[in-house]
């Protein structure tokens, strides 16, 4: 692995780490705590800011903070407000501040969307495009092994030492990245900053919806994670599912949905970038995705079977497997598409898009939940997983290698001829 490689790496963890704490492992202490399930799963809302950080994607583009560059210097401000904020809310409890306790992990969400769209807009100008499968992969092995750490390694903390040295611990754990923004080098790729910010803002919004078949792209994203979306370690009803519905103790989803989970997503991921070096995107994403459809039932099993250690470690450790392969493969395909002149906008776009399904799966879940039971939702959830085909059929000519430059082509013909 080379420093660029590397750094990509760490970054990936970097961008890893808070999300746990603020999205399952936040549920986990208010479902511990006693929280009802609807307000424990509404609790997925919080990652609000993943979707809607479209909005300040063109600040990032246009602005740095100060002689870092535009990318270094965003990064490591919200790493030093995420490290500050998570030492902020070991004072607190769900018992007595359900509600300002949320709020805080809202404002911290916010931190860390500005952080990734930083880093996914770094990696993306970083990498040249030969590196971009094995670069997706890498970053993805950052971010799992992070959600390692401050998923399962977190619960296991928190059932011997108490919930608030664990989220002090995390905090202090942003310093990894942060050595890697110091030890790394700003982008090269030059900006074109003439226009004004209102221009800067609606361009990239403009290009990539005005490509030929969008609408078919956008479909395609939100449906390729639902597979994954109630069952992985980042969903929004995995927990209450877990402790409420089938009253596993911390420490066995520590260890099993954790770390035995985010083990195979890692192992997922790095499988990913090997067969993308030789088989095509098109190939891959369809393969992937019927492969998390397919893993839905083993939680189908799971809930029909109720608390089961070896059957819960089975369904964990192919539906991750799984989820690894798809998310890889989903990031390779964004690294593609964006228009490097709007870098984090777009990218931000798109990792939008995909980050709606595990944001509102949490009170939609729990909502079906109350209606048909936990069997009946993880059912729903197999045809869910299925609907991407169609749509991924339809986007084809987007995963090529060369796939931007053919579809601007196409869209400025488009415009001539009109």
């Amino acid at each position: 692995m080379n420093k660029r490689l590397f750094i990509v790496f760490i970054l990936g963890f970097s961008s890893g780490l808070p999300m746990a704490l603020i999205s399952s492992t936040l549920q986990a202490w208010y479902a511990y705590s006693g929280m009802s399930v609807l307000a424990t799963g509404a609790l997925s809302l919080v990652s609000l800011p993943y979707v809607y950080r479209i909005f300040w994607g063109p600040v990032l583009d246009r602005y740095s903070l100060f002689s870092l560059g535009k990318r270094r210097s965003w990064i490591i401000t919200m790493q030093v407000l995420l490290l500050l904020g998570f030492n902020v809310m070991a004072w607190f409890t769900p018992e007595q501040y359900p509600k300002f306790l949320a709020f805080l992990a809202l404002i911290l969400a916010c931190f860390s969307a500005t952080q990734d769209v930083a880093i996914d807009a770094q990696r993306a100008e970083y990498l040249p495009v030969a590196e971009h499968g094995l670069g997706a992969s890498l970053a993805v092995f950052g971010y799992r092994l992070a959600l390692l750490m401050s998923g399962g390694l977190a619960l296991i903390m928190a059932e011997k030492m108490g919930w608030a040295f664990t989220y002090r611990f995390m905090g202090f754990a942003m310093l990894i990245g942060m050595l890697a923004v110091l030890f790394s080098e700003e982008p090269a790729y030059e900006k074109n900053e003439n226009n004004n910010f209102v221009v800067s803002f609606i361009e990239p919004v403009r290009e990539l919806l005005a490509r030929p078949g969008v609408a078919y792209l956008i479909v395609f994203i939100f449906c390729y994670k639902l597979g994954e979306a109630f069952t992985t370690t980042t969903s929004g009803i995995v927990m209450p599912f877990l402790i409420q519905g089938l009253g596993f103790s911390l420490d066995t989803i520590g260890y099993v949905n954790k770390i035995l989970g985010v083990f195979s997503i890692l192992l997922g991921g790095l499988t990913a970038g090997l067969i993308l070096m030789r088989y095509s995107l098109y190939c891959s994403l369809m393969c992937f995705g019927l492969l998390q459809a397919l893993t839905n039932v083993f939680f189908v099993a799971l809930a029909m079977t109720g608390k089961n250690v070896i059957l819960l470690a089975v369904a964990v450790f192919f539906d991750n497997f799984a989820a690894g392969l798809g998310s890889t493969a989903l990031v390779a395909l964004f690294m593609r598409l964006v228009d490097k002149r709007y870098t984090g906008t777009q990218f931000s776009m798109l990792v939008a898009f995909s980050a709606l399904p595990r944001v509102f799966s949490g009170p939609v879940a729990a909502s079906i939940q109350m209606s048909i039971g936990w069997v009946g939702l993880y059912q729903l959830t197999i045809v869910f997983a299925l609907a991407f085909i169609p749509f991924l059929i339809k986007i084809k000519a987007w995963t090529k290698e060369n796939a931007h430059s053919e579809i601007t082509c196409t869209s400025e013909s488009v415009t001539v001829s009109s």
